[in-house]
């Protein structure tokens, strides 16, 4: 062991690229502070060293795209490309775009470059092994079977074999990106010792191990990946019970926030389904969907090939959003009540549906039972050490008396850090689990205090109940620090679907984001995240935090007629979803080809305006339809596995499912011209068209193909 830590300790520094981070303030405006938050920091805080008027700092990264913003004087600028009170108009110019950040802004994105080592002319790769049987990112149990990965340097290795009980079985390459790639190979789950062998492309052989796999190696939930998952926003989803509609405004935040009372601006109120949006759309605009609309839709999921349901928020709470949570066990009355709730889970386990919950632990609303004895009792509540508490008396709905999520006032920081906080929310979970539900989804969990301890603890209980349980994390970013074994099951993979779906599906110039660099961005996310994970994925490229999906491709606002291409971007990226390892998750509405802008002003949030029923694109939802038939026919689609093979221009391509007969070659092509993609050896049928091609094969402007090999 001692030697392959030496060689991952020497590995990770040779690769590490110095850069230096530099922000220049606008003329006028006065800097006290700045540091550098970023996905490669855990967005904490690296301080920055003011310089001649400008503010610096220079840190080692490793090959690949990171996101990052600059913290300003306390505060985040909104947009990295476009923010006239820190930047001019780009915050930092040399940021090579920017994208997302999950809260209505962007972060800026920084492409690092793997160095160019220095070699003899015709001198050997250096093969740089890297392997750790107790790190989930080699070693970890999918599909059934032990897989066992390596790293090496890219070009190094001409073949290798994973040896048990002296038997040696082949690896195979899997991924490969600037600098790097990873082999892999298959054991059957309970052996003993093993050893890696490896022969280096100037012949050489190089043995391993002996290696000892995990006592419990990280296993994925087997029934994710073999499903398609669908996003739920309740209150906009479907009405199906008017009787309750008027409950929302019983429970709304403006019964107890007093700041709000007293200002002159709008109040809740109810529309009907097909109203416009108000300045309220966001939170406090009503439109009346429940649980018994979700109900009386589940025909309509199941024709859609739809087997896992995320619920948002369904717990009384004050907003249409659900995230300010008045009371963590009972059903919100807009939406129902617990026997409602229980009809829904039996119908949907019936018809072959998992579900899995929002779950909010990091903040509550105002009108939360915990915090209502504060604003009574002050520093004589037994709660008092819930919250974070400035100063008593205090208004409620007044952020500057006590922190907020995001300094708002309307959602107090619960202090995690508090015994009693962390074993209420945590049995919480484990009540709801319990209850029927098969997963959770846990908002921001990297706001949490104590985050990493908080979730360990959280998943050992959840899993003793239901072992089979989904956890799944809102981390935006690419981030393996969750995904151990010890805490969650996948993060929800924007980095994926956002940062490299959708930028591909958007096509454009191929200086801005080709196919080489997205196979090689798949490529870094892959090696990085055990393959267990992988095969459990929670991979969404929309949500009720961002644009919808056709808006995002160029189909315009909630009122726009989207264009042909448009449409056809949308399937693009859809089809390339789908053919991810783990479960494609569609926002509410998507399958049908709406559009809605998250805009910066009000009416916000016109993504999550109500799902208008006799509007949906009938051709749209039929790709979806058939994209779910596809998932059930090719079982290389339900597998973890997933292997690099092409990307060059507009023309990005990949493999499913283990080497050999059945698996799968993914095809797409993001430009307005057909390509022809060279394939492998043997024969490789389309079927959808059910003809067989072979050497190679067409696609067609912004078309793609799922390839079943046939074998030699």
């Amino acid at each position: 062991m001692g030697r392959i830590l030496a060689v991952w300790v020497w590995l990770s520094l040779a690769l590490a690229v110095p850069v230096t981070f530099r922000y220049t303030p606008p003329s006028g405006l006065e800097v006290r502070s700045v540091s550098l938050r970023g996905s490669f920091n855990s967005w904490g805080e690296t301080p920055m060293q003011k310089e001649d008027g400008s503010w610096a700092v220079t840190v080692d990264l490793d090959p690949g795209e990171h996101q990052y913003k600059f913290f300003i004087n306390g505060q985040w600028p909104r947009d990295m490309c476009n923010d006239p009170t820190f930047g001019t108009p780009m915050v930092d110019p040399k940021a090579a775009g920017c994208v997302d950040d999950g809260f209505g802004g962007q972060n800026a994105v920084i492409v690092v470059q793997a160095p160019v080592a220095p070699t003899p002319p015709a001198g050997p790769v250096a093969l740089d092994f890297t392997h750790d049987p107790l790190d989930a990112q080699y070693v970890s149990h999918a599909d059934g079977k032990l897989s066992v990965r390596f790293r090496a340097g890219e070009g190094a290795v001409a073949a290798a074999w994973v040896e048990v009980q002296g038997k040696r079985l082949p690896m195979h390459l899997q991924l490969s990106f600037p600098g790097s790639e990873v082999w892999r190979g298959t054991l059957p789950g309970g052996v003993g010792a093993y050893r890696i062998l490896v022969r280096t492309q100037d012949g050489k052989e190089e043995v391993f191990g002996p290696f000892n796999p995990p006592e419990r190696p990280f296993a994925e939930v087997a029934w994710v990946g073999e499903g398609v998952g669908y996003q739920i926003f309740p209150e906009r989803f479907y009405n199906g019970d008017s009787s309750n509609d008027a409950l929302a405004l019983e429970t709304d935040e403006y019964r107890f926030n007093q700041v709000w009372q007293r200002s002159s601006g709008p109040k809740p109120h109810l529309s009907h389904w097909s109203d416009p949006p108000s300045p309220l759309h966001c939170c406090h605009q009503y439109f009346g969907g429940d649980l018994a609309g979700v109900l009386a839709k589940l025909p309509y999921l199941k024709a859609l090939g739809v087997s896992v349901l995320y619920l948002n928020p369904i717990f009384d709470s004050g907003s249409a959003h659900g995230y300010d949570t008045h009371d963590y066990l009972k059903v919100s009355p807009k939406f129902g009540d617990k026997s409602l709730l229980r009809k829904l889970l039996d119908e949907a386990h019936r018809l072959g549906m998992r579900v899995i919950f929002d779950f909010v632990p990091n903040h509550t609303g105002l009108g939360f039972w915990a915090f209502q004895d504060v604003v009574k009792r002050g520093p004589r509540s037994p709660y008092w050490n819930w919250y974070f508490i400035k100063r008593w008396p205090f208004v409620p709905g007044d952020g500057s008396a006590y922190e907020g999520w995001w300094g708002l006032g309307s959602l107090p920081k619960l202090n995690t850090a508090n015994p009693g906080v962390k074993r209420y929310l945590i049995e919480v979970a484990k009540y709801w689990v319990r209850f029927g539900f098969d997963g959770v989804r846990v908002d921001v969990p990297g706001d949490v205090l104590n985050p990493h301890a908080f979730f360990k603890e959280m998943r050992a209980e959840l899993k003793a109940i239901k072992p089979d349980a989904y956890l799944v994390a809102e981390i935006w970013q690419r981030d393996p620090s969750w995904l151990r074994g010890d805490e969650f099951d996948s993060l929800m993979n924007y980095a994926i679907g956002r940062d490299i779906l959708l930028r591909f599906a958007k096509g454009g110039s191929l200086a801005l984001y080709n196919a080489r660099r997205a196979l090689a961005d798949l490529a870094r996310v892959y090696a990085l995240y055990p393959e267990a994970v992988a095969g459990m994925g929670f991979n969404l490229i929309t949500s009720h935090d961002t644009a919808r999906l056709l808006t995002e491709l160029g189909g315009g606002g909630l009122k726009d007629v989207p264009s042909p291409e448009a449409r056809a971007r949308q399937r693009l990226a859809a089809a390339m979803l789908y053919a991810l390892p783990g479960l494609p998750v569609t926002f509410q509405g998507d399958e049908c080809g709406f559009t809605g802008e998250r805009p910066a002003d009000p009416p916000h949030e016109l993504n999550r305006y109500p799902f208008q029923w006799e509007k949906c694109h009938g051709e749209t939802l039929a790709f979806y339809q058939e994209l779910a038939g596809l998932r059930r026919e090719l079982a290389a689609l339900r597998s973890a596995v997933f292997r690099t093979y092409f990307g060059e221009g507009h023309l990005l391509a990949f493999f499913r499912g283990e080497p050999g007969e059945g698996e799968v070659l993914a095809a797409f092509n993001n430009g307005v011209e057909a390509v022809t993609l060279p394939l492998p050896p043997g024969g490789w049928r389309d079927p959808l068209e059910g003809r067989t091609y072979r050497k190679e094969v067409n696609l067609p402007p912004l078309g793609f193909r799922y390839l079943v090999h046939l074998g030699r």
